[in-house]
């Protein structure tokens, strides 16, 4: 029976929104409508609601394969949020975890079953699978089907597989970075029958991209965060150079916090929360975060690095102004940024002997023996393996890569599970260990008060949030929870936050393997394509916005208006005469702050200039600057 609401009645209810972004509505009815669909919606433009919606609107199950596990864990939080039944299965978890879901899948009570590309291939999946009650399938991020693309996962080649066991029912593709060469490689990969093509506008109407060639890129850092007020992502290639900015921006007042993949999971998510909540205006991160963000009141995005293509700069670029207020992303390079990139393409294709090496010091590391380890999973540490092995570290993760698009192992990202705790000490002893080991008694009595049913079943425990009803180092806990497991109090199953290393085939003789070089050859060919794009749209003279449109097929798109190129060509620079008319004007109003008069002028003078027309004023006797920095009109 299909669902007693209508699509808009469904937006209203679960989302709050009375209206449908543009291109939602029509990529909806295609899926009502029983069609195969390729949305090609840009960042921001609000994708999930264009499976989410009519998938609640329909009878059955939705399935979403989506690459990234923390993604996933993400988009299942908002739909309980909204009271939408949802579960993910992903790389890392139990066996009992995955058949207690997809045990609640066959019985209908999930609505939304979020599944990594490698799952879909395991026999525990496939075995279920022709009794799911499945509606639609949404294929999330779809350009990873893509070997010509820049984020190639050979495990989505698999997906066309569902095709046979579930041939009636529709599939929704979507992804904000496809090339026009890649959108048909989708299409052909994914076996879409008579697919019907949506394709968004890559204009964003209040969003202004710059690049700036800068010798001291902290200078211009400093100066744009000074001009332009509110949150944002200052985005840089190493964890080293997070802190190293972060500390700098702290240090001038202004509030900042710092994120990479080598923070604990807790401490990620800390981070976040902080940033997320305006507790601090800044975050500097690796490319690490954002995926997910749903933050729409971001004004800057800055690049201090240049990412290695258009379609990674696009997307976190498009992480400002979800607001569809003025905001501003901001590209800083120089010239050894741009030499840099020519070297780091060299180290994406690292030849076939170095390719043979990793895969045998991952087997030594992870001591698997020949012949065995077919569709096994092994948390992997990956900078201890190549401190072990002295290996670089990007030439390795680029090795990796290889091996996965030949199908011989996968190394996906992190996966986080809480730490969980279950009691088995009958009372006698655990009174007996409260007597010999008094420390221990107020975290038994804590754990025995906060976590629901701990002798029947596993619970979630975070180490931090004890260690602040304790008021002791969350060193301290883990400690005291490892003394407890090895007392027979209970079982303590640490947090787990490591990368995952599959096996997609029996581990072999490293001498045995055999990559396509024809391909390899062809995806080198086009990463040099994508890097030349890249550096184009950096130095040229083309409007940005056009630009990016173009690159990804959006022939019709017209000039911006407000980027870096087209502002120079319709103004010229602000004279000392016009900026000093405007402060007194707009002192005439109020009493301004100097950061005030910064930010009123924008990007649109700079701060020197600004300063300059300031002391002329001054010395004229025309305003006083006061010791607190506020400029006051005299009379």
């Amino acid at each position: 029976m299909p669902h007693p609401l209508s699509i808009h009645s469904i937006l209203l209810q679960y989302w709050g929104h009375d209206q449908f972004r543009p291109l939602q509505e029509e990529i909806i009815q295609t899926a009502l409508d029983k069609k195969d669909c390729l949305a090609l919606l840009p960042t921001g433009s609000g994708k999930s609601v264009c499976f989410q919606v009519p998938a609640m609107a329909m009878e059955g199950l939705c399935l979403v394969i989506s690459p990234l596990i923390a993604l996933m864990k993400d988009q299942v939080a908002q739909l309980k949020k909204k009271g939408i039944s949802a579960l993910a299965i992903h790389t890392g978890m139990p066996y009992k975890e995955v058949a207690k879901t997809m045990q609640l899948a066959l019985n209908g009570h999930i609505k939304f079953l979020y599944v990594s590309p490698e799952r879909i291939q395991t026999n525990l999946f496939k075995e279920y699978l022709p009794a799911l009650p499945i509606c639609l399938i949404a294929v999330d991020e779809a350009h990873c089907v893509s070997q010509w693309g820049y984020d190639f996962r050979p495990q989505y080649l698999q997906i066309a597989s569902l095709r046979e066991s579930l041939p009636k029912v529709p599939l929704l593709a979507l992804t904000a970075s496809a090339t026009p060469l890649v959108q048909q490689d989708i299409v052909d990969q994914l076996q879409l029958k008579n697919a019907v093509i949506h394709k968004g506008s890559f204009i964003r109407e209040a969003l202004s991209y710059s690049c700036f060639e800068e010798t001291n890129k902290l200078q211009k850092l400093t100066d744009i965060l000074s001009k332009v007020e509110g949150s944002s992502i200052v985005y840089c290639r190493s964890r080293k150079r997070t802190v190293d900015i972060c500390r700098h921006l702290t240090q001038r007042g202004i509030t900042a916090t710092y994120y990479h993949a080598g923070l604990d999971q807790e401490e990620r998510n800390e981070r976040q929360q902080n940033w997320t909540n305006n507790q601090v205006r800044i975050i500097v991160s690796t490319n690490a975060f954002g995926m997910g963000i749903d933050k729409p009141d971001v004004r800057t995005v800055i690049h201090y690095d240049v990412p290695d293509c258009l379609e990674n700069y696009y997307q976190e670029a498009g992480r400002a102004g979800r607001d569809r207020k003025k905001a501003y992303a901001v590209l800083l390079y120089n010239q050894p940024d741009l030499s840099d990139l020519q070297l780091q393409l060299e180290k994406k294709f690292p030849p076939v002997e170095i390719v043979k090496n990793v895969y045998q010091a991952m087997a030594n590391f992870l001591h698997i023996p020949t012949g065995t380890g077919e569709g096994n999973t092994y948390d992997f540490d990956l900078s201890l393996f190549c401190k072990n092995f002295d290996l670089d570290r990007m030439v390795t993760i680029n090795a990796f890569q290889l091996l996965q698009a030949n199908g011989y192992c996968a190394l996906n990202e992190s996966v986080y599970e809480p730490a969980r705790v279950q009691f088995i000490a009958d009372r006698n002893w655990l009174e007996e260990v409260e007597r010999n080991y008094p420390n221990l008694e107020p975290l038994i009595k804590t754990l025995l008060r906060t976590i629901e049913g701990v002798f029947s079943y596993p619970g979630m425990v975070s180490e931090a949030y004890m260690a602040k009803l304790l008021r002791i180092e969350k060193s301290a806990v883990t400690e005291q929870l490892k003394q407890l497991h090895s007392l027979g109090v209970l079982v303590y199953q640490p947090t787990k936050d490591q990368p995952q290393l599959v096996l997609l085939c029996e581990r072999m003789k490293a001498e045995y393997i055999q990559l396509d070089l024809n391909a390899i050859k062809k995806r080198k060919e086009l990463a040099k394509e994508r890097l030349d794009s890249l550096i184009e749209f950096t130095t040229g003279q083309d409007c940005r916005s056009s630009y990016i449109g173009r690159y990804f097929g959006d022939k019709g798109i017209k000039d911006c208006g407000i980027c870096d190129i087209c502002l120079a060509k319709k103004r010229k620079p602000i004279s000392s005469q016009v900026l000093q008319e405007e402060i007194l004007q707009s002192l005439r109003s109020a009493s301004k702050t100097m950061e005030g008069i910064h930010a009123e002028f924008g990007l649109r003078a700079e701060q020197n200039d600004i300063l300059n027309a300031i002391r002329n004023l001054e010395s004229e006797q025309l305003v006083r600057v006061h010791l607190n920095g506020t400029l006051e009109l005299l009379p």
